[in-house]
């Protein structure tokens, strides 16, 4: 009867370690995968401060935009199209199969409603580009964190984030 009570106890122990080990790892994965993603975050965000003006309001009219206004359609960013992200692929190739990242842009002055497409009458002078970064972690979770931008024409910049 010890015996057999024993064993019992031996084996729920070893399962609810078996879990604790489990629960680590996918944790473990998760963190990992979250610090690499806002490592790539603030990686474009910074390096979409040292572009030109020209190039930031020519985001509009790339990939998968409409080409007549903002706001752009939301253009996954890959290492073709995308010089920071071409670095760290080829750093870390794996990244590409993990993440998937998208890029959308919008006028805050002056303000174009998102329902008509017509071009602006004067140029913009206030953009807001948000960075989407989407994965599935090991439990078959799919986690998504944002990150956005204000550029200026003259400089002007602000950065938040939000998950």
């Amino acid at each position: 009867m010890e015996v057999a009570l024993a064993a019992t106890v031996l084996a729920l122990t070893l399962t609810g370690m078996i879990q604790v080990v489990t629960s680590g790892t996918e944790m473990l994965d998760l963190s990992r995968k979250q610090t690499i993603a806002l490592q790539i975050l603030h990686g474009e965000i910074d390096q979409l401060r040292i572009q030109s003006w020209p190039t930031l309001t020519g985001y509009n009219t790339m990939g998968a935009s409409m080409g007549t206004g903002y706001p752009s359609l939301p253009t996954t960013l890959t290492s073709a199209n995308d010089p920071a992200l071409a670095a760290l692929i080829a750093a870390s190739p794996q990244i590409q199969s993990i993440y998937t990242l998208t890029r959308s842009v919008t006028s805050v002055q002056p303000y174009q409603d998102p329902q008509t497409s017509p071009p602006y009458t004067s140029a913009p002078q206030l953009l807001q580009v948000t960075f989407t970064i989407t994965w599935t972690g090991a439990t078959g979770h799919t986690y998504s964190r944002t990150s956005t931008t204000l550029v200026g024409a003259n400089g002007l910049f602000l950065a938040y984030q939000r998950s």
